[in-house]
């Protein structure tokens, strides 16, 4: 894990704002660290950029709701460690959920990087803080409900006991995931069908036919108009033989059933290789959802396979036209998330941000990259998903 020096150590470097909003919830760019330093030290100096992003927004460590930490592959023996650490640099009150995702290589060559959601203090929905019982092992909550947010942490396949349930069945682990999900939404007065968005990390080799046995079981659990989806392959297995972990936000209605949704799908879009329940793009409560956004076909196949740049403007134009649908663009988006087949080198993340710039008119909104050996479809290179609200 030798760190290779890099331009790029913050998101000012990435031409991207440390952080920004969509209504009351604060979206923190990934941060990270010295990559010469050890891990310890980068996880505290990662935690204090985020504290600090948090601090422009008028906010604090108590008031984050979701974690996410990235970290290298050679430390999942580490992780519980490294959640250790990180929640006593996030003390909140019921805690926030996280999820820990290993990767191949990270940007700048970190170990970790972290980044976050929190809701501003002065929102409504800050005083509508409720977590399902009981914690995780790792002190943070399992869900959240926030009024009508509810974030659900990493969900794995586990027994009350915490046991590895399925071990060598990806299939039986997704199934195991999606019911702890509907679990934890239950215990908060919710229900699967509330899903906007469901994020899964599975232990993978990148093609069409591995994405595809799991994913039958992902959208299988919802009915359309399902939730914006984005599944990608990381290494693993992850601790304990678990091949799968799956997180998501959910959007609720008064009576506990799913807020109203809108949905964008403009003629042309691409579509996955299998029917499925997902949604491209989601208005539901004034908030802006797409799901993971790929240069493909209708038929799900790969368009401009192995060129980055050519499948980065691909996707974001898929991006603008999706957004239009809701009379919203780029601009309105408050977070993006960039999925990109890369060794984390300079040269690819460059790439991807000279294409990326022209579309957002004021500056990149808060923003991860996430180096992946590979995307979920045969042939992709990148995948782009994003969330934001209709700016005045």
């Amino acid at each position: 894990m030798t760190a290779h020096p890099s331009r790029y150590r913050s998101p000012a470097d990435f031409g991207a704002r440390a952080q920004d909003r969509a209504q009351d919830l604060i979206f923190v760019s990934a941060q990270f660290g010295d990559p010469g330093d050890g891990l310890e030290a980068q996880i505290d100096q990662a935690a204090a950029k985020v504290i600090a992003a948090l601090a422009e927004a008028g906010a604090g460590p108590g008031d984050v709701v979701k974690l996410g930490i990235f970290y290298h592959r050679l430390l999942i023996t580490r992780e519980t460690t490294i959640l250790s650490r990180l929640r006593a640099a996030f003390p909140a009150e019921p805690p926030a959920v996280v999820t820990a995702i290993p990767l191949h290589a990270l940007v700048a060559g970190a170990l970790v990087q972290i980044e976050a959601i929190a809701l501003h203090p002065d929102g409504v929905r800050h005083g509508q803080r409720v977590a399902a019982a009981p914690a995780n092992a790792d002190g943070f909550s399992r869900a959240l409900r926030c009024g009508d947010l509810v974030f659900v942490g990493a969900q794995m396949s586990r027994d009350g006991q915490g046991q590895t349930l399925h071990r060598d069945d990806i299939v039986g682990q997704a199934k195991a995931t999606i019911g702890h999900i509907g679990e934890a939404l239950e215990e908060l007065g919710a229900d699967l069908s509330c899903v906007a968005k469901l994020n899964t990390y599975y232990v993978g080799h990148g093609t069409t036919e591995d994405w595809a046995m799991a994913a039958r079981v992902r959208s299988d659990a919802f009915r359309k108009p399902g939730p914006g989806a984005t599944g990608v392959p990381v290494p693993g297995p992850y601790p304990a033989d678990i091949l799968i972990r799956q997180e998501s936000i959910g959007l609720v209605a008064p009576d506990g059933t799913a807020a109203p949704r809108a949905t964008s799908w403009p003629e042309g879009t691409w579509d996955w290789p299998i029917p499925v329940s997902f949604e491209q793009g989601l208005k539901i409560n004034e908030l802006l959802i797409l799901g993971g956004q790929i240069s493909a076909n209708p038929q799900g196949e790969a368009v401009f396979p192995g060129d980055l740049a050519a499948q980065a403007r691909n996707t974001m134009e898929c991006i603008g036209r999706i957004l239009a649908g809701f009379g919203a663009g780029p601009d309105d988006l408050a977070k993006v998330t960039v999925f990109i087949a890369t060794e984390g080198d300079d040269a690819d993340i460059a790439v991807v941000l000279d294409v990326l710039a022209p579309f957002f008119s004021n500056g990149l909104p808060a923003l991860t990259l996430i180096p992946l050996s590979r995307l979920g479809l045969t042939g992709l290179e990148i995948e782009i998903e994003g969330v934001g609200t209709l700016r005045a």
